[in-house]
């Protein structure tokens, strides 16, 4: 519907809320409108949070919108994964079917059959971080989808309850929805939110957000309390019991309700000294059968379908029957469809705590019968989780243990890691209680450790992970068992690699030196080589990575992992675009059958070889094959996971051909998103260098601060460094301070250019070298030539084996005399840059120089045309920096900006168009016969871009609007003539 109209009349006894209600329904209104917002409703129990929710989803759905629920389950964290989730699934199944919410939910859908079996088996889509990565995306863009067609209001309710897979995916949604008529109204508990409850840093992190608002609900006043109490009781009160209601209730409407029941219908003359004893004065009244059915129904939660509490009650259905009767009439439980719930979560908990210890084991024990023998009463099959946290609070310990392993592996076939390593937990907890734990578990205590260390490094809880392995280390003995303690070994390594940890490389040699090289541990050796071999490029080991790769792929093919051949190719072909960059695509284009057919190593070939494109040069190809990774990985449903990090990679090279503004696109959506550390460094550095171009130096600047002030335990890869380092440079550069731009390059080449290096990135660091000698020796500083001999010996060894000579010849510009004051150099250098086609921000940068370098030699007509060029470049691209250099110079040095030109086009000086390069002026003379941009570059053998850019020169310089004057101006200069004569 195009318009919703939520205004609609409440029931008097909800009070106190219209300021709270006004900021759901403005944020629904940018939801409507295609903005997608979520709304964190927070409050003490019992403040209304839910009531609030319920008042305004009644509105919305009257006024067209679609409105699904789900609910958190109070289980600790233990109970059915994503189990609010579910419920929303669950709702829009019910209104569309399998086949159509399928359709809807796009390329992988049938992975939600992980999440609602009515869907599928979900199973056949990759485990670990790719079938999570899976899930996310999916359940994102059915949400989507379904808001396509009208308004969707998805209301996830008591969030403090929510297991952790249900907080990530909450996390990933927020940050992923995109152009949807959807808002996401998610409720939780404040006072259960002690310093260390996990929800406490998930709300922090979205409350940097944008799209999402906070309302926290507060106490009522003493007016507002008045009002409920008569809506309560129906009639007028006195103050006095107004305000002794407020006194005691604190202004929480729960409480106050429950004040009102009590002063007005028990007959007590005291209230209740604690609110606990509060909630169970209504249940006083109510027969002791009745009160052990309501303690009963809270070991089942806060609902109890009707078929389950016959069960476990054993009573005649005449008994049951008379009990609940009783239960709802007094105002404990209302009929909740074929089942009960407590009319308040703060009810089922007061009566939970009441019971006895012996009491409560034996109803827990009754639920897990049930649920065991007999599933069917249950709408929705009970998960093994749920079993097994009824066995634990019933204190049977061998069941409790084989139950949570069994929820284990059913936790991870629903991409739950993080609560089935809970469960494996458990059962570590429970161990040394059971009679025969390794028979029931199928291995010993080691073998459970390291499954859930996996389970935590699956989840993202790399701290676990390696506090689970350390702890499996420990248990073996590594002269007895040395491959066993050599593959545990490689799995520490791989946590610390994946987290930034030092010492991954050393426990890898150490791992790999205990695992046998025969048939037997073939596939340990072979993901061990492979993870090693990748460590060591990653860390410009370049030699000792090759070698590695070479023998990962000879175990990988022994092993028949044909992944693990395409990966050791990837990595060989990585290396080589730094050492032999003639090889190094069609090696990296050998893998790419096995990565199109294996969605894991999607990411790592598209991402590898547009990185391989991008250094050495080849600009437009890289972005081509990071936006075909894009929709590949849209085809597999996965454009905001992967996806997202390969629209990132097209960034760099969309700034090297100047389009900047598509980049500027693409590098807000890659901040939005949450991609992997490196990955988002990456976007943020580029995002440093775009505000420094278009000339927000200070903005740079913070940006810069952000990159090295976030210290912490990782390791930060020498590409990273290095492309900090960069920007570290051009900022203090930019802020007039070479000598700090040359500490920059020292902190990660070394005072003797010892640390490791690569050449792909460390040409271009010689560059940003050169510029600071350069500017230290204009600003007349002491010998340097320690420095030169550093530089220049680098930038020999790289350009030796690099193909094109963009960045030697800006090196030999900028220290040509040691100030770069030599016109040719930087002529030589411009020409270099425009045959590369780029980087485009170093056009006008060489054409700036060119003319500083000419106006020292006194050719001010050449200084003026080289800096009018600087100008046009600058325009093109919208870089702010340089213009202001430029027009610093213009006025500095008086040359203007615009050539002066008589009425017939010439020059003041009888000179035809002196603002035109040679180049420009055949250009001009093409367009102004009519030629297109094709048709130039056809003529001059260039292409249509450069053709192009090169027209845009001329409306600058000629100071016209369009082709058509550019023509008249060419027309009266007599440029046609002089041509065809």
């Amino acid at each position: 519907m195009s318009d919703v109209n939520i205004h609609v009349a409440r029931p008097a006894d909800f009070v106190g809320r219209d300021g709270q209600l006004a900021d759901l329904r403005s944020a629904f209104e940018s939801a409507r409108t295609g903005a997608p917002a979520t709304v964190l409703v927070g409050g003490e129990a019992g403040i209304g949070k839910s009531r609030l929710a319920e008042e305004f989803t009644a509105e919305a759905a009257q006024g067209g919108a679609r409105v699904v629920v789900g609910r958190s389950v109070p289980l600790d964290g233990e109970g059915p994964a994503f189990a609010p989730i579910v419920g929303v699934v669950r709702g829009l199944y019910q209104e569309f079917g399998a086949r159509e919410l399928l359709d809807m939910a796009g390329p992988g859908g049938e992975v939600l059959g992980s999440l609602l079996p009515e869907l599928g088996d979900g199973v056949g889509h990759g485990g670990g971080a790719e079938g999570r990565g899976r899930l996310y995306e999916v359940v994102t863009s059915l949400l989507e989808r379904v808001a396509a067609e009208r308004a969707l209001v998805v209301v996830l309710e008591d969030l403090q309850w929510a297991d952790s897979p249900t907080r990530d995916l909450l996390r990933f949604m927020v940050r992923g929805l995109r152009g949807a008529r959807l808002m996401l109204l998610a409720t939780y508990r404040t006072d259960e939110l002690h310093r260390g409850h996990p929800l406490r840093s998930l709300l922090a992190e979205l409350d940097r957000l944008r799209q999402v608002h906070r309302i926290d609900v507060p106490r009522l006043g003493l007016d507002d309390v008045a009002v409920q109490v008569r809506g309560v009781l129906g009639r007028e009160v006195a103050r006095d019991h107004i305000e002794r209601i407020h006194e005691r209730s604190e202004g929480i409407p729960f409480f106050v309700e429950e004040l009102a029941y009590v002063d007005d219908g028990c007959g007590c003359t005291e209230l209740p000294e604690s609110l606990r004893d509060l909630l169970l004065v209504r249940i006083e009244p109510l027969s002791e059968d009745t009160q052990r059915l309501l303690r009963l129904m809270s070991a089942g939660g806060n609902r109890v379908e009707h078929a389950v509490l016959a069960y476990v009650s054993s009573k005649s259905t005449h008994d049951l029957e008379s009990a609940l009767r009783e239960a709802v009439s007094g105002g404990a439980v209302v009929v909740d469809g074929d089942g009960y719930a407590f009319r308040h979560a703060l009810l089922r908990e007061a009566l939970h705590d009441d019971m006895l210890p012996g009491e409560h084991a034996r109803m827990h024990a009754r639920y897990a019968e049930a649920l065991e023998e007999r599933p069917e009463l249950m709408p929705n099959t009970p998960t093994a989780a749920e079993i097994a946290h009824h066995w634990y609070s019933a204190h049977d310990v061998e069941r409790a243990f084989r139950w949570s392993l069994t929820a284990a592996g059913e936790l991870v076939q629903s991409y739950a890691h993080a609560t089935a390593r809970l469960m494996l937990e458990r059962a570590l907890e429970l161990w040394d209680h059971v009679a025969e734990p390794a028979q029931i578990a199928g291995g010993d205590r080691v073998d459970l450790l390291a499954r859930a260390a996996n389970e935590a490094y699956e989840a993202g809880d790399h701290d676990r992970a390696m506090s689970l392995l350390k702890e499996s280390l420990r248990l073996v003995d590594e002269d007895t068992e040395p491959a066993r303690m050599g593959w545990l070994l490689t799995r520490l390594a791989n946590v610390q690699s994946r987290d930034g940890r030092p010492g991954a490389i050393e426990a890898l040699e150490r791992g790999l030196r205990l695992i046998p090289a025969d048939a037997t541990s073939a596939a340990w050796r072979a993901e061990a080589l492979d993870r090693l071999a990748m460590m060591l490029m990653l860390a410009w080991r370049f030699d000792d990575a090759l070698e590695v790769a070479d023998e990962a792929e000879e175990m990988s093919r022994t092993a028949g992992l044909d992944h693990l051949v395409a990966s050791a190719r990837i990595t060989r072909g990585t290396v080589w675009v730094h050492t032999d960059p003639e090889h190094a695509v069609p090696e990296i284009k050998r893998a790419r059958p096995v990565a199109l057919a294996e969605p894991r190593h999607l990411l790592r070939y598209y991402v590898n070889l547009s990185d391989v494109y991008h250094i050495s040069g080849r600009y437009s190809d890289a972005v081509e094959l990071a936006t075909e990774g894009y929709q590949r990985s849209k085809e597999l449903g996965r454009k905001r996971t992967v996806g997202s990090i390969m629209v990132g990679n097209a960034v760099e090279p969309l700034l090297a051909v100047g389009n900047w503004e598509r980049a500027e696109r693409l590098i807000r959506r890659g901040l939005e998103l949450e991609a992997p550390v490196n990955h988002e460094r990456h976007v943020r550095t580029l995002h440093g260098w775009l505000l420094l171009w278009r000339g927000d130096v200070d903005a740079a600047a913070r940006v810069l601060d952000e990159l090295t002030s976030t210290g912490s335990r990782r390791v930060v890869l020498p590409q990273d460094g290095h492309l900090v380092a960069r920007l570290s440079i051009d900022v203090a550069l930019a802020q007039g301070d070479p000598t700090r731009a040359w500490a920059a390059l020292v902190d990660v080449i070394g005072a003797d250019g010892s640390s490791p290096l690569a050449a792909g990135y460390d040409l271009p660091l010689m560059f940003g070298g050169a510029q600071a000698l350069g500017a230290r020796v204009r600003q007349g500083a002491a010998d340097v030539s320690a420095d030169l001999r550093l530089v220049r010996e680098l930038t020999e060894r790289f350009a030796g084996t690099w193909p094109g000579t963009v960045w030697p010849s800006l090196v030999d510009a900028e220290l040509a005399g040691h100030g770069g004051d030599d016109p040719a150099a930087w002529a030589n250098a411009l020409d270099a840059v425009r045959a590369a086609e780029g980087p485009a921000h170093l056009v006008p940068y060489a054409a700036f120089r060119r003319s500083r370098a000419l106006i020292d030699t006194d050719d001010r007509h050449g200084a003026a045309e080289a800096l009018r060029e600087a100008a046009a470049a600058c325009d093109e691209l919208g870089a702010g920096l340089y213009r202001r250099w430029v027009d610093d110079l213009s006025r500095r040095a008086n040359l203007p900006l615009r050539a002066a030109t008589s009425a017939d086009g010439s020059s003041v000086d009888g000179e035809p168009l002196p603002g035109l390069t040679a180049r420009e002026r055949e250009v001009l003379r093409l367009v102004a016969e009519g030629r297109s941009n094709r048709e130039i570059g056809e003529a001059l053998f260039i292409t249509a871009k450069t053709a192009s850019v090169h027209v845009s020169n001329i409306l600058a310089k000629l100071g016209v609007t369009g082709r058509g004057e550019a023509a008249a101006v060419a027309h009266q200069a007599g440029l046609l003539s002089r041509a065809a004569s």
